[in-house]
C-alpha cells in the first residue's frame, strides 16, 4: 500500500510524543473507549473499501495539529494486489504468517499464493469480508483480543501503518511477540525519518471530509521502532528498504 505522511518539519517532538511511553495515556484502545481504526463516524473505512478506490487522510486532532501532519492511503494500492517487493519480503518469513490488520486482503492472498498458511485479524467486518471474499482465512476482532493459536506464529505482518494499532506502539508489540512461537519473526514497516515516535487521537477522513470517531495511533522511524522492540522483547535482526519503503525483521528473544 502507498502511504505518503505530510511532513511537519522538524517539530514530531519525539521527547513529547513518544510512542512507547503512552504520553497521552493511551492504553491499548482505553482513550477513547471501543474506537477502532476508521471507525465510527460517518464510516470512511467501511465507505472506501469496497469501491477500493481514492484517498484516506489520517488526521490528527486539532490539538496536535501544529505538531504532527496527516497522512494520506491509497485506497487502490491497498485493495490491488501485492508488489514485487512484498512478495519477496515475504518469501524471507516462516509460516504459519498472521498478518494484524489484513484489511481487504492482499498480503494474505500473496501468501497463499506463495505456499505459506496464513490468517488475517482485522477490526473491520467491511475488511475482513473483502479478505475472505478474496480466499484469504481472516477473523473479526483485534489483536489484543484472543487470537486463534497463540504461541505457535512462526510469522507475523504489521504493514501499511499497522505499527499504529492502539496507540501505543510498545505494547502492541509486546502482545505481537507473545503470539509467536520461539524465534518466531514481525515483518513490520516504518516511517522516515529514522526517529519520528509520535502517539496522538487521530480520525480518518474520505475525500469528501466525512470523518471517523476519534482513535489512538502510533507512527514510528527505523530508528524508534527498532528500540520499542527491544523493550518488547524483541531484537531487530534486519532493515531493508523496499520500493521507498523501510521494513524491520524484528525476532522474538528466546
Amino acid at each position: 500500500m502507498s502511504i505518503q505522511a505530510v511532513s511537519k518539519g522538524s517539530s514530531t517532538r519525539a521527547d513529547s510524543f513518544s510512542a512507547g511511553t503512552d504520553p497521552l495515556g493511551l492504553s491499548g484502545q482505553a482513550l477513547f473507549g471501543q474506537a477502532l481504526f476508521g471507525q465510527g463516524g460517518h464510516e470512511p473505512y467501511a465507505r472506501s473499501l469496497p469501491r477500493g478506490l481514492g484517498y484516506l487522510t489520517l488526521r490528527p486532532e486539532p490539538a496536535c495539529r501544529e505538531t504532527i501532519g496527516p497522512v494520506h492511503f491509497n485506497m487502490l494500492s491497498w485493495s490491488g494486489p501485492a508488489t514485487t517487493g512484498e512478495r519477496e519480503l515475504l518469501r524471507t518469513l516462516r509460516g504459519p504468517v498472521l498478518d494484524v490488520g489484513c484489511g481487504p486482503g492482499r498480503m494474505l492472498e500473496a501468501a497463499r499464493e506463495l505456499g505459506l498458511a496464513s490468517m488475517g485479524v482485522d477490526s473491520s467486518a467491511a475488511a475482513v469480508r473483502l479478505a475472505t471474499d478474496r480466499g484469504g482465512a481472516a477473523i473479526l476482532g483485534s489483536i489484543f483480543d484472543p487470537v486463534p493459536h497463540e504461541g505457535s506464529w512462526g510469522s507475523a505482518l504489521l504493514l501499511d501503518g499497522n505499527i499504529g494499532i492502539g496507540g501505543n506502539i510498545r505494547l502492541l508489540l509486546e502482545r505481537v511477540a507473545s503470539l509467536l512461537a520461539p524465534g518466531g519473526q514481525v515483518l513490520a514497516e516504518a516511517e522516515a525519518p529514522d526517529l519520528l515516535d509520535v502517539a496522538y487521537p487521530a480520525v480518518l477522513e474520505d475525500s469528501d471530509g466525512r470523518a471517523s470517531a476519534a482513535f489512538p495511533w502510533a507512527r514510528a522511524g527505523a530508528k524508534a521502532l527498532a528500540s520499542h522492540a527491544v523493550r518488547a522483547g524483541l531484537n531487530a535482526v534486519a532493515t531493508r528498504t523496499v520500493q521507498g519503503r523501510v521494513f524491520l525483521t524484528l525476532e522474538r528473544r528466546p
